[in-house]
């Protein structure tokens, strides 16, 4: 059976889908624009990102066939995100909010594919695909 995707936003405005088993509520989006990011660009789009970072909130999630849909994290401060094409590895740097030492580091292997969504409510969403056919969703929102 071939792994079909579903790019119609599920969970919250601005995320993307799951494949398709993976069990998520479904609730009304805003319009969103969507574009991958060519290769060439992952590594100075990150380093642009996290250079000028505001504070977010980050939730990231992780779907595949073996592993089924997870949370990795929920409502952690987002430190930044980098590529590194020399390990060919894109790191997510979250951090527990009040000043708490709770660093987490989500390394994705071998990444395909990344998609960013940006919403009109301020909302982002990062949809990264990887050789094993993982997708790792990272939802992020202004922090509170």
């Amino acid at each position: 059976m071939a792994r079909r995707m579903i790019r119609a936003p599920l969970g919250i405005p601005g995320a993307f889908g799951f494949a398709l088993g993976a069990r998520r509520p479904m609730e009304k989006c805003m319009a969103l624009t969507t574009r991958e990011l060519p290769r060439s660009d992952w590594q100075a789009y990150f380093d642009d990102f996290s250079r000028d970072l505001d504070r977010l909130s980050a939730t990231v999630e992780v779907a595949g066939r073996d592993v089924g849909a997870q949370v990795e994290a929920e409502r952690l401060i987002l430190t930044g995100i980098t590529y590194d094409h020399k390990d060919d590895i894109v790191v997510i740097g979250l951090d527990a909010e009040g000043g708490l030492t709770g660093e987490l580091e989500h390394i994705i292997y071998q990444p395909q594919k990344i998609y960013v969504a940006s919403g009109e409510d301020g909302m982002t969403a990062m949809d990264v695909e990887d050789a094993e056919g993982h997708q790792t969703l990272v939802r992020l929102e202004p922090a509170g």
